[in-house]
């Protein structure tokens, strides 16, 4: 994507300085980022850097306890997953164990 189409793209998700802590273990710390209509993002870090908070934070399961998220143009406060989901906002889990594994032929 150009940098033109970039600028004149809507918004569709504004996370603003999202803040979040598990007692005293910060977690994020002043993130913020856009994704505009057309684009596709990647959140990527080793293990422990924030990237589950972060998406957890996006689709309501976890409240930061700073910032706000705008989703296509409203903020969305203390927002439940359900609510999120209704909104077209969900998540799913990499687990390689989801099927179980198919039996070989063992004809010739």
């Amino acid at each position: 994507m150009t940098d033109k189409a970039r600028i004149s793209g809507e918004v569709l998700l504004q996370v603003d300085s999202i803040s979040l802590r598990f007692g005293g273990v910060r977690a994020l710390s002043n993130v913020s980022f856009d994704i505009r209509r057309g684009e596709i993002r990647a959140i990527i870090g080793p293990n422990g850097a924030g990237k589950s908070s972060m998406l957890n934070c996006i689709n309501g399961f976890y409240h930061p306890q700073e910032g706000r998220i705008i989703y296509k143009g409203r903020e969305r406060q203390q927002m439940q997953s359900y609510e999120a989901a209704r909104q077209s906002i969900a998540r799913t889990f990499q687990n390689i164990a989801l099927f179980t594994a198919c039996p070989r032929s063992t004809t010739s």
